[in-house]
């Protein structure tokens, strides 16, 4: 006989009703389009000055009254994208590098694969110079802290603080971005930004030189399985 925590298990779930899903998928669809738009204008140009709602309405091509419907202010929807997009990076290197041991692969690893989306998609790495939402409490940077913590004390790292090499990390990364907006984006470009920021952690030049190097193989020969947006450059 089964039991009532048997019984129970096999209740089905209550079916969402047409109507709510269809509604509901309206609406996720509106506010990935907004943010997508948001994303085009931001920050705006330097002979105009920040970008501001009209902006938003005129790449969407939705109203005024829609765009409040969602977001009460800009401000409001340029924090939810900036939200969006380093959950993106998150999930992007978790699924290339999860199964690295190596803290000083993963971290080449990281490095590389965050500079690459400012070459792939430039507005993205517009929006996330000018934003820098990169700080040592969020996600992405959790996983740094615990990369940079394990290669100190396996000796592959020469810290002696840990936030100072995340902070680092973080500069090296804004800055890295800047460059390519300014157009020095290339994979060489990349792979040098990586290797110095290894050898000022105190990796041996050599061994900096070779994560750089299978760090960049593997990215470019998995990446375009795996990342959505990955696409190929030199």
């Amino acid at each position: 006989m089964a039991s009532p925590k048997s019984r129970k298990s096999k209740v089905p779930l209550p079916r969402e009703d047409h109507r709510v899903r269809v509604a509901r998928e309206k609406r996720e669809r509106m506010r990935a389009h907004l943010l997508d738009s948001v994303l085009v204008v931001y920050p705006g140009k330097p002979a105009q000055g920040l970008a501001v709602i009209d902006d938003v309405i005129r790449v969407a091509k939705v109203s005024r009254g829609t765009f409040y419907k969602y977001y009460p202010s800009l401000e409001e929807a340029v924090g939810e994208l900036g939200a969006k997009l380093a959950d993106e990076m998150v999930a992007a290197i978790g699924a290339l590098y999860d199964t690295l041991e190596d803290p000083v692969q993963r971290s080449a690893t990281a490095f590389q694969l965050y500079l690459s989306r400012a070459i792939i998609e430039p507005k993205w790495g517009v929006f996330v110079a000018h934003l820098n939402h990169l700080n040592p409490d969020d996600q992405l940077m959790n996983h740094v802290t615990a990369d940079f913590t394990n290669g100190a004390k396996a000796g592959v790292y020469d810290i002696h603080s840990i936030d100072v090499a995340v902070r680092l990390l973080i500069g090296a990364m804004i800055e890295g971005i800047k460059g390519i907006i300014e157009g020095s984006g290339s994979r060489a470009y990349i792979e040098a930004m990586a290797g110095m920021v290894l050898r000022s952690l105190g990796v041996a030049p050599k061994v900096a030189d070779k994560a750089v190097a299978a760090a960049a193989r593997r990215l470019h020969r998995e990446a375009p399985g795996k990342l959505p947006w990955w696409r190929p450059f030199d």
